[in-house]
C-alpha cells in the first residue's frame, strides 16, 4: 500500500504525508523511489516538490487524491476545475513545466495529455 492509496481508503490524510516520507527516508531497506513509495507519477511528485509562490504541497496532493477519487489523470482533473478554481488553474500551469513526463506516465492515464 502506498501513501495515496492509504488516504483513498481513509486510513491516512494528506497531513500525514511527512510522516510517509520519514519512514522512506529512515528504512534500512531499499524502499525504491519516493515518489514510487508514496503512490504518486513523477510528474505529481515534481509538482509537489517544487517550492512555488502561490501553491503548497499539500495543494498538490489533494488535487492528486481528487483525481484518483475520479479515476481520471491529474491533469483532466485540473482542466475540469481550473475555470472556478484559481489554485487549479496554477497547479495546471505549472505542470506544464513536466510537459515531456506527462506524455511518459501516459500508460496511466491515457487522457493526461498537457492542453
Amino acid at each position: 500500500m502506498t501513501f495515496i492509496d492509504d488516504v483513498l481508503q481513509g486510513r491516512a490524510t494528506i497531513d500525514d504525508f511527512d510522516s510517509c516520507h520519514d519512514t522512506w527516508q529512515e528504512s534500512e531497506e531499499d524502499l525504491g523511489e519516493f515518489h514510487d513509495f508514496a503512490g504518486l507519477l513523477w510528474p505529481e511528485y515534481a509538482l509537489w516538490a517544487t517550492d512555488h509562490e502561490r501553491v503548497d504541497g499539500d495543494d498538490v496532493l489533494a488535487y492528486v487524491i481528487a483525481a484518483r477519487r475520479r479515476d481520471v489523470g491529474l491533469l483532466d482533473h485540473l482542466r475540469s476545475v481550473k475555470e472556478q478554481d484559481a489554485t487549479a488553474a496554477e497547479v495546471y500551469r505549472l505542470a506544464g513545466w513536466w510537459a515531456k513526463d506527462w506524455e511518459a506516465v501516459s500508460q496511466h492515464y491515457t487522457e493526461d495529455r498537457p492542453a
